[in-house]
This record gives structure tokens, C-alpha cells and sequence, in this order.
């Protein structure tokens, strides 16, 4: 198989554009006549809308339309879409059928659900008009927060939902399991809280909806992660072809899940535009992102592992308690059941079962969020055996080794999740602990105690199942310049995926980067294509470029064969030239692009797979903690990952390394907080939402153990969620590792300062 040659190390081409303010976010763009849209939303998290009077807001000067439910509905235009259906492990009939439509009909079921669109001349006066608006609420007793959700006596988040639950997933063979836990030497079992986050881009969430009544196209600008799959969505709410619609998503600044969804502004926006014939834009402010974007992650997890007497793992039961949020979001399932793709690890347990249950709370929605619950399935793993490992006086490490998949029985078939091809796990653990002297960690240990700290070392594996089955599209374009254009089906939000496509096609057609244009995210350029997610692109839109530009080689070299009147034999391609083997005739691709005709040298490329990728990765890290304040310090970050082909090693490293620091986020920090009583946002600015900072973190050490892949063309597994998934389970095992002499056993997340200052000083007093 003709792969690409790797390991080339280029910077980002689309840095310096970006970096000199000339990318095109989409509240860059001003487009003429353009009307702006403002979102008037619920202060409270449960209450019934009484009545809506928008009488006197509609007076204002500069207010084109309020738009509330009853408006929306009387278009008949349709609910925003979600993803959970039946399927082979889903009940069809436990199945809540929660409608979301854009905007509250009878009642509100979280703080920032919508409540009407107000379209006007200028935000501010629609924000004047949004006070006017006069609203009776009869408010009810909201449900925060999963140790509430489900109980018998609680609250219903809708009347005819029993104990909140949407649904429930199921994986894996219940009795099996059951029978080996009864018969089991060792059970082990814990409770895990996962926190609730927010992605927190630096480009918050926005959209400008153009309607042209000539042509009958809404062309839709949308920061997101499947420009194709919003369209047909539109489609669908308004009933009109996916031709009707054009969506652009530009440049993306950031997303990591919470820009896969359709929101509530859009349709709204685009609804307006079709109505007042004008462009309608609505950007959120950070502040409203926090109370309307989706949330990520929050679940209640019960873990149990069972061993032998030999302790090897014979089987693992997890069930999850996953808080939803008051509706379902596009993609709010993918959070809950890719955990099963993960929770197998890199460990060789016969049997697992794991089961979920969503339930409905009045907060915001949930969605997928770097990893779409793999970090979870390899945080919780990776926290049971080390809770073992203590708890049957077993060295953690030792413990690992032993249940490791060996590299010899790949390709292995987990107890649940697709088959891994290849990996090299033990490898993966070994490096990692070589390259972060794990040898010699007693007597650091001992020295920080000299100093009143105390040390701790955690390491963590994973497995991912990334790039999923699945197809993309490439269209390459020559022009008569010898210049080229690409057009993908993905689209980037900060990845860099124009150098790595540049790459590719660099190295098939021989050609300078300088010459290479790349167009991503635009409706108006492809039939179609998947998008963005679950570390894909470079798999699935790598390879379509990858056989795009084997096609495109083999077309112009026919045409320049016509052109040089010889025999395609006798034609060599070298550099962007083709000549005839032992002439001074030759064509450039332009002019061979030139002579093909009106539309140019131009090809489909495109790539379908049947099977995922499995990047891997083991991480370890030494911190210390000061014990009369809680604080936290990482000394050294060890990140050993096996992502397969690397195309460009300096994009790897920086896609692990920000994996990293996100976990660490969700570790140390972050955590969407509600007050219980009224169901109102805590952490609703960065005031109260702490991201990470670089003084956090230290210099982050990666290496690379690749294994060879076949399931595309360019032996790439995929890079984007690998440094998160190994990560979370590393820091939480570090902390509990330097708590662990004051009997600390577990620590949930966020390990705040304060947190973990509390619990060093309930077990002093206990002592």
C-alpha cells in the first residue's frame, strides 16, 4: 500500500494569516442592510409561561419583529433535531420523545432557554425592547443536579417523564457478568463524580442567515462542525430541498463538540431573514454562552471490577447516571454510549457490562465535548484499577502490566466495542515510565517531604476509537496558473487542517505549498461531505485528498499524453511537469489544466472506511501538593501516544498538548455549578468558570510509539482526542497517589485547591 512519507515537520500555513487578523469569523462579516437578532431568555429554571406581551416592545423605533413560539408554529416550521433513536440496544418505547422547538411554548425548563427573537435595527434597541417585554411566570421547583434527579419524590422535569429518566443504553453481556462477580476472589467497587463543564472557545457561538428571494437560497453563515449536515438539517426544519440553503462555516475559533449542534438562533435567524427578505445576525456574548451554548460530560458513575486470586481482571460492571439536561441536544447522545468504545481500555477483560441512564434536569442540554465520552470510559477504567490496586495492596503499575493487551494478540476483540487492529500497549507503558524515571520516584518523594510537599505519581492508558466509519469528499482543482485549489467536506476550527492537506497533496503532485489553496466548510463547493469530529479528518479527508491526488495524476497525465501526441507510457511526471521520457517536450499542469477545456483539470477525490482507528497512549505525572493550602504543582508530564502515521509531528504535539491542558481544566478547575434551590448558574462568567492557565502546567514531554494501521491509505489513527482521554484518569491518579499517605482513597473532580485542602484536614482531625 503506497503510503505518505511522515514525520515532515512544517509550520501551520494558515498561522500567518491568522495571526495578522485576516481570518473571517463570522462576526466579521457585515453584509448591507443587515438586521441583528437578540435572544430574550428565561431568568428561571423551571416555570410555567403564563403570558407573553410584546406590545409595548414592538412600539420601539428600529423593531422589525418579536418572534415567540406561537409565530414559529404558526410557519409551521419544524423542532430542532436530536440523535436518540432506537436502536438494537434501545427500547423504542423508554425512549422519551422530548420535542425542543427554538423557542418555549408553555413552559421553561432551564435559565436561558428561549423565550422570544427579537429582530431589530441594532442590538441595543433590541435589548431595550427585551426589557418592555412583559411576561408572567408561574414558577416551579426545579431539578438540579443527578442525586436528585431520579429520586421518587422529586420534582418532574415534564409531567409524564417517571423519575426523569429520557432512556436508558445497555452494552454487553448482563448475566455473563453477573455470574463471574458472584463467583469473583476480589470486587472491587467505587462511586466516580465526573463534573460538569463548558467548552469555552475563544469564538463563542453565532450566525448570519442571507435570504435572496431571486434565487430562493438562505445562504447560512455558521461557525460549525458540519457545514453539510446543518444544511440538511435546515432542510428539514423548513421543509424546503437542501438546495435551498447554502451554509459557510469559515473560520471556525474553536469548538471541541459544543459547535456540532444546531441551536435554537438559527433557524430563528434564518426564519426571519425569509421572512423580512434582509440578513439577520445574532452573535452571543460570553455571557450568554455560558447560559445557552450546550455543557459537556456530568455524570455519576458506579464502577466495579472483578479479579481473580491472581488478580486478573475477569470482569467490569459500570453503570452510569447522565445528566442530559432539559432537552435533547443534535448530538446528546454520543456523549453516553461511545463510552463503550473506550471502557475495554488497553486491558484484556474477558467480559464487560455497562449500562447508562440519561436523565432530564432543568439545565442546559448536553453534547460531546473533547472525546464525546471516551475520556470518561478511559478516566473511569483507569480510576478502578488504581482504587484496586490500593485496595489489595498491589502495585498500580505492576497491576497494569499484567492485564495489559499484548502487542502479539492484536488484532484483539475487546469484551464490548469494535475490534482493535493494532497497538502496542505494554510498549506504550513502558516508554512512558522509562522516560519519566519512574525508577528513582521513592527518593523524589522523600525530598519533597524534606520540604513539606507532598509527591505524587499517576499514570494513565488509553484506547480510543476514533474516526468512525464513514466517507469524505475532496474536489481538486488545477488552474491554468499551475495553482490548486482544494475543496473538503470538513471544516477546521483550529486544527490546521490546510497544512496537513497541504501536505498531502505537496507530496503527491510535487508541487510548492505556496501554489495550494484550500476552501473548507462551504455548502456551495461539494455535493457533500461529514464534517468535523471525532478525530477523523485526518483519516477520512486526509485519504480523500490522498486518492484525489492519485486520480487527478493519472487524468492529467492522459491529457498531457493528448497534448504531446505519445502513448501515456512514455509520459514522466516530475515537479509539476510531464514530459516525454527523453525529449525537451513538456506541459506544466496549468497548461495541461488549460487544454483539458472550460472547466479545468478537476477531480472527486474520496475515501470511505468500514472500521475505526485506535489511537492509544499511556501518560504519566509527577506533581507535588503543599498540604496547608491544597495547591497543586505538575513538576513533569510524560505523554507517550501511538497516533499511527504522524503527517506532521509539530501539529501532533500540539493537538496532544491541548488535549492535555483541557483535562487538566476539568481536573483542577472547571465546573458548572448550580444553585439547587433556584436552579440559577454559579459559574457564569470566568470569574467563576476557571480555565487553565499556563502557569498550570509545566513543559509537556510527548513521544511517539506508532504501530502500523491499514484502515486508510495514509496509516493516521487521528490525534484530536487521545491527550484528553489519557489525561483526566493521570492527574486524578497523581493527586489520590500524593494524598494517599493521609488515607486519602479517591478525590472527585474538580481537585480544587480548596477541595483537596479539605480533605487533607478531615482526615488530620479524623487521625
Amino acid at each position: 500500500m503506497n503510503k505518505i512519507s511522515p514525520n515532515k515537520k512544517i509550520l501551520r500555513t494558515e498561522d500567518k494569516r491568522l495571526l495578522e487578523g485576516k481570518g473571517q469569523y463570522v462576526d466579521d462579516i457585515k453584509l448591507d442592510n443587515q438586521l441583528v437578532g437578540y435572544m430574550l431568555r428565561s431568568p428561571y429554571a423551571n416555570a410555567k409561561l403564563k403570558n407573553i406581551d410584546v406590545s409595548e416592545a414592538s412600539k420601539l423605533k428600529g423593531i422589525v419583529d418579536i418572534i415567540t413560539s406561537k409565530d414559529y408554529l404558526e410557519a409551521d416550521l419544524g423542532p430542532l433535531p436530536h440523535n436518540v433513536t432506537a436502536t438494537p440496544t434501545f427500547d423504542p418505547s423508554k425512549i422519551y420523545p422530548a420535542i425542543h422547538y427554538p423557542l418555549a411554548r408553555d413552559i421553561v425548563r432551564y435559565v436561558g432557554d428561549g423565550i422570544a427573537f427579537i429582530v431589530a435595527e441594532t442590538r441595543t434597541i433590541a435589548q431595550d425592547a427585551a426589557d418592555l417585554i412583559q411576561i408572567e411566570f408561574d414558577i416551579l421547583e426545579p431539578v438540579v443536579g443527578l442525586s436528585k434527579s431520579t429520586l421518587d419524590n422529586s420534582p418532574l422535569v415534564r409531567d409524564d417523564c417517571p423519575n426523569n429518566i429520557a432512556y436508558e443504553f445497555h452494552q454487553g453481556d448482563k448475566a455473563a457478568v453477573d455470574k463471574i462477580f458472584s463467583g469473583s476472589e476480589h470486587v472491587v467497587k467505587h462511586t466516580i463524580g465526573i463534573n460538569r463543564l463548558t467548552a469555552s472557545p475563544m469564538e463563542t457561538r453565532g450566525v448570519i442567515a442571507n435570504f435572496n428571494p431571486q434565487s430562493g437560497v438562505t445562504t447560512v453563515y455558521l461557525p460549525t462542525q458540519g457545514a453539510f449536515g446543518a444544511k440538511n438539517i435546515l432542510a428539514k426544519i423548513f421543509e424546503q430541498t437542501p438546495e435551498s440553503f447554502r451554509v459557510i462555516a469559515g473560520d471556525v475559533g474553536g469548538s471541541f463538540g459544543m459547535k456540532g449542534a444546531i441551536y435554537a438562533e438559527t433557524p430563528l435567524a434564518v426564519y426571519a431573514s425569509q421572512k423580512w427578505a434582509r440578513p439577520v445576525k445574532w452573535i452571543s456574548d460570553r455571557s450568554e454562552a455560558f447560559i445557552s451554548d450546550c455543557h459537556a460530560r456530568d455524570k455519576a458513575v458506579t464502577a466495579e471490577l472483578a479479579l481473580d486470586e491472581d488478580l486478573n481482571f475477569l470482569a467490569l460492571r459500570v453503570h452510569a447516571i447522565a445528566n442530559t439536561g432539559a432537552y435533547y441536544s443534535t448530538m446528546s447522545i454520543f456523549p453516553i454510549i461511545m463510552s463503550t468504545s473506550g471502557l475495554a481500555g488497553a486491558y484484556k477483560t474477558p467480559e464487560i457490562y455497562y449500562r447508562a441512564t440519561a436523565v432530564f434536569t432543568n439545565s442546559n442540554p448536553l453534547a460531546p465535548y473533547r472525546g464525546s465520552g471516551r475520556p470518561d470510559a478511559g478516566y473511569i477504567i483507569e480510576r478502578i484499577i488504581d482504587i484496586a490496586a490500593r485496595e489489595l495492596k498491589e502495585d498500580p503499575i505492576k497491576l497494569r502490566n499484567q492485564n495489559l493487551i499484548p502487542k502479539e494478540m492484536m488484532p484483539f476483540k475487546p469484551a464490548i466495542g469494535p475490534n482493535y487492529d493494532s497497538g502496542d500497549f505494554i510498549g506504550n507503558q513502558l516508554m512512558a515510565l522509562e522516560k519519566a524515571e519512574y525508577s528513582s520516584i521513592e527518593s523524589r518523594r522523600v525530598e519533597a517531604k524534606s520540604r513539606g510537599k507532598l509527591l505524587g505519581f499517576g499514570l494513565g492508558n488509553n484506547v480510543e476509537s476514533a474516526a468512525p466509519p464513514g466517507q469524505e469528499w475532496a474536489k481538486i482543482s488545477i488552474l491554468e496558473d499551475g495553482s490548486i485549489v482544494l475543496f473538503a467536506g470538513s471544516t477546521d476550527q483550529g486544527q490546521g487542517h490546510a497544512t496537513m492537506y497541504s501536505q498531502i497533496i505537496c507530496d503527491r503532485l510535487k508541487v510548492s505549498p505556496n501554489n495550494i489553496r484550500i476552501i473548507e466548510g462551504d455548502t456551495g463547493t461539494l455535493e457533500t461531505g461529514s464534517g468535523t469530529g471525532g478525530s477523523k479528518v485526518s483519516g477520512l479527508g486526509g485519504s480523500a485528498v490522498f486518492e484525489g491526488a492519485r486520480l487527478l495524476l493519472e487524468k492529467a497525465k492522459e491529457e498531457a499524453a493528448k497534448e504531446l501526441e505519445c502513448s501515456a507510457n512514455d509520459i514522466e511526471y516530475q515537479e509539476g511537469v510531464f514530459s516525454i521520457v527523453g525529449t525537451d517536450k513538456f506541459l506544466s499542469l496549468g497548461e495541461v489544466s488549460k487544454a483539458t477545456g472550460s472547466e479545468g483539470l478537476t477531480i472527486l477525490g474520496t475515501h470511505k472506511t468500514n472500521a475505526p482507528t485506535f489511537p492509544s497512549g499511556c501518560h504519566t505525572c509527577e506533581l507535588e501538593i503543599d498540604p496547608n493550602t491544597g495547591s497543586v504543582e505538575i513538576i513533569r508530564y510524560i505523554a507517550v501516544t501511538d497516533v499511527g502515521n504522524t503527517i506532521n509531528p509539530i501539529q501532533v504535539e500540539g493537538q496532544v498538548r491541548g488535549g492535555i491542558v483541557q483535562a487538566l481544566g476539568q481536573v483542577l478547575h472547571e465546573n458548572i455549578s448550580y444553585d439547587h434551590k433556584s436552579g440559577q448558574l454559579l459559574s457564569g462568567s470566568f470569574l467563576d468558570y476557571a480555565i487553565p492557565k499556563s502557569s498550570d502546567i509545566c513543559f509537556i514531554e510527548t513521544y511517539q510509539n506508532p504501530t502500523k494501521t491499514e484502515v486508510n491509505p495514509l496509516g493516521v489513527k487521528g490525534a484530536g482526542e487521545i491527550g484528553t482521554g489519557c489525561a483526566v484518569a493521570t492527574f486524578v491518579n497523581a493527586i489520590v497517589d500524593a494524598l494517599s499517605s493521609l488515607g486519602v482513597s479517591h478525590i472527585d473532580t474538580p481537585a480544587t485547591a480548596q477541595t483537596i485542602w479539605r480533605a487533607i484536614n478531615q482526615k488530620n482531625e479524623n487521625r
